[in-house]
């Protein structure tokens, strides 16, 4: 079992200005094969990108995003990315000329494959900062995505299968019953064989901080009524896949900082894959499947999930790695 630091070292560390190191549970696991299914010719898909609790400009984002393009690079390249939030820290940003649009987002992920379409959306560090220059940003940099603190838009695969994204600002989430009720008649509106939810604060998650009785309470109902395939979030500095929860995948891509924002990682009994110290998540969506590749710091996919359609044909290529690595 994964073992935190002990308080009063933490609180030193932090005075110190050093980055507290945790021990990585996925380092300690005999975890499945690495193998990454390939396509039938000519089968209509996209991929990109998902991660999260970035901002900080330092050596081990720059990492991640070094990371981030060279995924991006194979297979024909990526058509957008998403962000779960703390975009920018410690406080967010001050305006749409604050440098961190500068040091943080546009200097680092300038490689040429990355050069996609971010749709973001707002972490608790972003309201600490003005999280309207972060939707205003949008119309200086037509490459950031932010047109408005929650919102959905739809991508359309080559056959003609939709799949419907829907960013959610989590931080007040609990007091904002306009944004809730949004959600739902999105939800209920959308005819997309993929339904997918992306927002900072997960519901489940088995890091530092649990699971979120309130935001389940809240938000659960509406994912099982309306067939929410998954959950996307960050807010624990983690990569963590876990057991299904009412037939919704929860994933937590909160590792975009890297090792200097990295949070402990904690293997429970509903834990398919866990680890921390810096990657994010790279999907392939498909008709019929859709595949999340967790990749580490190193550009290293040590993970591979998938999720299916029930009424998918027996040919398509069955889950790689989405069995747990055990006890």
């Amino acid at each position: 079992m994964t073992r935190a630091l002990p308080l009063g070292l933490a609180l030193l560390l932090a005075a110190c200005g050093a980055t507290p190191r945790y021990p990585d549970p996925a380092a300690q696991r005999a975890l499945p094969p690495v193998e990454v299914p390939a396509l039938a010719p000519g089968t209509a898909h996209e991929r990109f990108i998902a991660f999260g609790d970035w901002g900080t400009g330092r050596p081990g984002q720059r990492e991640v995003a070094r990371a981030m393009a060279a995924w991006a690079r194979r297979d024909g390249g990526i058509a957008f990315m998403l962000t779960v939030g703390d975009n920018f820290y410690p406080r967010g940003v001050a305006s749409v000329d604050d440098p961190h649009w500068r040091e943080s987002f546009e200097e680092v992920y300038d490689d040429p494959a990355l050069d996609v379409p971010v749709h973001a959306t707002l972490g608790n560090h972003d309201h600490k900062g003005d999280p309207d220059a972060q939707v205003a940003y949008g119309r200086r940099n037509p490459r950031w995505v932010m047109p408005a603190r929650h919102y959905h838009f739809t991508r359309a695969l080559a056959d003609g299968t939709e799949v419907h994204f829907f960013a959610l600002d989590t931080t007040f989430i609990l007091e904002e019953p306009a944004q809730v009720a949004w959600l739902d008649e999105a939800l209920g509106a959308s005819t997309a064989r993929w339904k997918i939810v992306y927002g900072h604060h997960p519901l489940y998650a088995r890091g530092k901080r649990g699971p979120d009785a309130a935001m389940i309470a809240l938000l659960e109902p509406l994912f099982v009524r309306h067939g929410v395939d998954l959950y996307l979030a960050g807010h624990d500095h983690v990569l963590e896949v876990l057991q299904p929860k009412r037939g919704v995948q929860h994933v937590v891509t909160g590792a975009g900082g890297g090792v200097e924002r990295m949070d402990r990682a904690t293997w429970t009994s509903d834990t398919i894959y866990t680890s921390t110290g810096g990657g994010f998540v790279g999907a392939r969506v498909t008709r019929d499947e859709l595949l999340l590749e967790f990749v580490r710091e190193t550009g290293r996919t040590q993970f591979v999930h998938a999720l299916r359609k029930a009424d998918a044909p027996d040919e398509v290529a069955a889950p790689v790695g989405a069995e747990s690595a055990g006890e």
